[in-house]
């Protein structure tokens, strides 16, 4: 892929210039090949390593075909002479990448996908996030597809496990990849809203960057289900399904005296 850019972004060349360079093209020509300024970042880690990263949100969108993307970015060269070789090249680059992963899935065999399968199954994501499971019967149709159970915090109000498939309306599939990683780690949305404390993202911020990636990538290569989770409700609105209580035991009862 770096091949593929030789000419205009050396191999030699750091991460931080080709990122650089890219944010020089203007927004409709990032457009044009597939890119928005949220994927900047990888893009420009991607050429500038030559490693292809099926993880991450430009990927997902880079389902075109190479004749498409080529043709748009022709288009693009027509109305801008001077970003012509960027466009045309940066297109060239990343349907190479397009070609090889197939959106929104990564192939099932993929080592980064399995490490992901590994740590979300360890971490226990599916007993919160799979539609059933409180119940005792998980619909692993739905998987990680959110759950119809909240938690009920004192004083904050009821939490349901949302959607974590790359699902587009209920789910996580318009986040990029480092908005995914920053809520696992941070627990901050890309809405700005932090998670319930229920979600243990105290926890997972030890994870390493690697783990993280590949937690990442599992998520990224689910089916997506169209599941929208109720809430969130705030300690004074009713709930819509059903909820998980923290209920203070009853006071003991006094004791009789005793029997003579």
């Amino acid at each position: 892929m770096a091949a593929a850019l030789g000419f205009l972004f050396p191999q030699t060349a750091a991460a931080r210039e080709t990122r650089r360079e890219l944010s020089e093209l203007p927004d409709d020509l990032l457009r044009d090949i597939g890119l928005n300024r949220g994927d900047i970042s990888f893009a420009a880690d991607a050429v500038a390593s030559g490693r292809g990263d099926p993880t991450r949100d430009a990927l997902d969108r880079l389902n075109w075909s190479a004749g498409h993307r080529a043709a748009a970015a022709r288009s693009s060269a027509k109305r801008r002479p001077a970003a012509a070789l960027a466009s045309l090249a940066l297109a060239s680059a990343v349907a190479v990448l397009a070609l090889a992963v197939t959106s929104p899935s990564v192939p099932a065999g993929d080592a980064r996908v399995e490490r992901g399968k590994y740590l979300v199954t360890f971490g226990g994501c599916h007993d919160c996030h799979t539609p059933g499971y409180f119940f005792g019967k998980p619909d692993m149709k739905r998987f990680l597809g959110g759950s119809e159970v909240g938690f009920e915090i004192p004083g904050l109000g009821v939490f349901h496990g949302p959607n974590l498939t790359p699902d587009r309306e209920t789910g996580i599939g318009r986040w990029s990849s480092e908005e995914i990683a920053t809520a696992i780690t941070t627990g901050k949305r890309p809405d700005g809203r932090i998670l319930a404390p229920i979600m243990p993202w105290h926890a997972f911020a030890a994870l390493t960057g690697e783990d993280v990636g590949a937690v990442v990538a599992f998520l990224k290569s689910l089916p997506p289900v169209k599941n929208k989770v109720p809430g969130p409700f705030g300690p004074t609105e009713k709930p819509t399904s059903f909820v998980m209580k923290i209920v203070a035991p009853e006071p003991a009862a006094t004791a009789l005296p005793a029997q003579k």
